[in-house]
């Protein structure tokens, strides 16, 4: 039997609770469809630990925008380190893991005299936001907290404001107080890669299937059956006599024992399974190990790469930047702060492109040469290096005009150059003239005396 039969009537996908219901498989230890077994199909567990460690050791900076520029200003003790138990890259790591796998991530948030002093990640299955009537009769946002037993229906514990929750949504339904559950939402392809699991552990671990089989034609006694097995193995059995002669006597035939088609199908399946699960998590296949449809090297690999930054990573990123904006205003007062996680991060292994960027961004004036440095962690250049460069000649941008590097302005500014609309007393006749025809511009003009 194939691990493609079902061995019972499958239930709707509504009302399944765990894989083997899904797909009809009678399995005693089947266990629910929770984030615990859903990280046991390794694909799963690679794509949820790809996203959450990239998003997590991102660096997080805090701004102040002033005037269309952003300035950066000290960060917050509670986003350097979030609590006192744990830091900031497990934090965050926290945040992604809830949201890929349970759609939503839930942040309480701890104040003392008004300021925030702790921030906690809440187990998803714990809490339930709904709306409450007041006594006004208007309806109010609450987030319920209740501990689910084993074997027993949750128990409501208590109810937190909307101020004391950071609640991350994931992919959104319209009406929806909740994002989407990955688990739910793709529990037919997350099933279907555990019962594959599943039957291949069975299949391995307990299976009765001999190697090779040697035919006897005729009845033979138990004793018979010992002592013909026990000869075999003592003539082909080591290492010096494993591809010996072997001779067959009163018409016994020897069979090699195969795995049939449909036994090796679940293999071609559980390949199938990676790029499956890869696309639920919008996760290029060769970063979790499976470059099988892909190049693994030049331009395509870089492309794909970029794909994940921007596609995968990005969306996640900005998430978090919105709520943890919010949070900042809501405890500093100040509606023009907000908090970034730097993306280029993500690219900071590959120092090929990491010096081209920096190269580019120099000769188009938009790093400096200290605020490259700082990128690489190397100390400052105390001279020149907070001064901008100009594409040509690499002068220097300084508050009184181009530099050279050598010393001295350029040899081509107009402030080397005597200037010849000037009159003696140093003012220019040009500028004189276009003052005063912008105060005559109001007054009727007189006509001018015509010679005849």
């Amino acid at each position: 039997m194939s691990f493609v039969e079902k061995r019972s009537a499958p239930v709707p996908v509504e009302q399944a609770k765990t894989s083997g219901e899904l797909f009809g498989v009678d399995t005693p230890d089947d266990e629910p469809l929770t984030r615990e077994t859903a990280l046991k199909v390794s694909a799963v567990f690679a794509c949820v630990q790809l996203l959450s460690n990239a998003i997590a050791t991102l660096p997080v900076d805090t701004y102040r925008r002033v005037a269309k520029r952003r300035r950066p200003i000290e960060p917050p003790a509670w986003l350097i380190k979030p609590n006192p138990d744990i830091g900031r890259i497990t934090f965050f790591g926290q945040i992604m893991t809830s949201l890929l796998l349970e759609g939503n991530a839930y942040i309480l948030v701890s104040r003392a005299a008004g300021r925030v002093v702790a921030l906690d990640v809440i187990p998803a299955s714990m809490v339930e936001p709904r709306y409450v009537a007041t006594r006004s009769g208007r309806k109010r946002l609450v987030y319920q907290l209740s501990v689910a037993g084993e074997e027993e229906p949750s128990d409501v514990v208590g109810a937190l404001d909307p101020k004391d929750v950071l609640h991350l949504q994931g992919l959104s339904l319209a009406g929806d107080l909740r994002g989407v559950s990955p688990l739910k939402a793709a529990s037919l392809t997350i099933g279907s890669a555990l019962s594959a699991l599943e039957y291949s552990g069975d299949f391995f671990k307990d299976g009765a299937l001999p190697g090779a089989v040697v035919n006897v034609p005729g009845p033979m006694t138990p004793e018979g059956l010992k002592a013909a097995r026990q000869t075999w193995r003592n003539i082909h059995r080591g290492r010096g006599n494993r591809h010996g002669l072997a001779i067959l006597t009163e018409g016994a035939t020897f069979q090699k024992v195969t795995i049939s088609p449909d036994e090796a199908q679940f293999l071609e399946t559980r390949q199938f399974q990676v790029p499956d699960v890869a696309r639920l998590f919008g996760v290029p296949p060769h970063l979790i190990a499976d470059a099988t449809n892909s190049t693994s090297w030049g331009s395509g690999l870089s492309e794909q790469n970029t794909s994940f930054a921007q596609y995968s990573t990005r969306p996640w990123v900005e998430r978090i930047e919105e709520a943890l904006t919010a949070l900042l205003v809501a405890d500093t007062g100040d509606a023009k702060a907000f908090v970034r996680l730097s993306l280029d991060a993500i690219q900071r292994g590959a120092i090929k492109d990491r010096m081209e960027t920096y190269r580019v961004g120099l000769a188009s004036g938009i790093y400096t040469r200290n605020e490259v440095r700082a990128l690489e962690d190397l100390p400052p250049d105390t001279e020149y290096g907070d001064y901008f460069q100009l594409p040509l000649n690499l002068a220097l941008l300084t508050p009184d005009g181009p530099l050279s590097l050598s010393g001295g302005k350029t040899t081509s500014e107009p402030d080397d150059e005597p200037d010849d609309t000037a009159d003696e007393t140093g003012t220019d006749p040009a500028t004189d003239a276009d003052e005063t025809d912008d105060e005559s511009a109001d007054k009727p003009k007189e006509n001018a005396p015509v010679d005849h």
